[in-house]
């Protein structure tokens, strides 16, 4: 079960806790409101298969997510058959106010999208700080996930 919350970024001084930085590419195989999705991503050299179903919460993102490695090769080869547009991203690692560690994405594409901020958790009752560059939450707006983005 992946449990998460979304938050768009506000300001730039996250730019001082960043611990490291991933290029990421990913496409979906399935439609704008079909689950369970089937996302197809290459980061840092690696490539990956993810089945995600459909969040079980109105407030925050918390699901089944399946994930498997497969290689790069594959995915580059299904890049014809994405349903939305290819993302772009450069996700930063950020280390939060009470050590939580955050993932703020800056896409390249597709165009204007806001900067977004994620932060998963162990339990939906998980507690944390929320650092100053975090502006409005996000993580019961469909409109935020990266599927919904690819179709915009």
């Amino acid at each position: 079960m992946e449990i998460e919350r979304k938050f768009l970024v506000k300001n730039d001084t996250w730019k001082v806790k960043s611990l490291s930085t991933t290029v990421i590419t990913q496409f979906y195989l399935t439609g704008k409101d079909q689950f369970p999705s089937i996302r197809l991503r290459t980061a840092g050299g690696k490539g990956y298969l993810t089945l995600k179903y459909a969040s079980v919460s109105e407030s925050i993102l918390a699901r089944d997510e399946f994930e498997y490695s497969i290689p790069v090769e594959d995915i580059e080869a299904q890049m014809d058959h994405a349903t939305g547009s290819i993302i772009r991203k450069t996700r930063h690692i950020v280390e939060g106010p009470d050590n939580k560690i955050w993932e703020v994405d800056v896409f390249d594409s597709p165009a204007n999208i806001p900067v977004i901020a994620e932060l998963e958790l162990e339990s939906l009752d998980a507690t944390f700080i929320l650092p100053n560059w975090i502006g409005k939450e996000v993580s019961s707006d469909r409109a935020y996930s990266n599927l919904a983005m690819s179709f915009r």
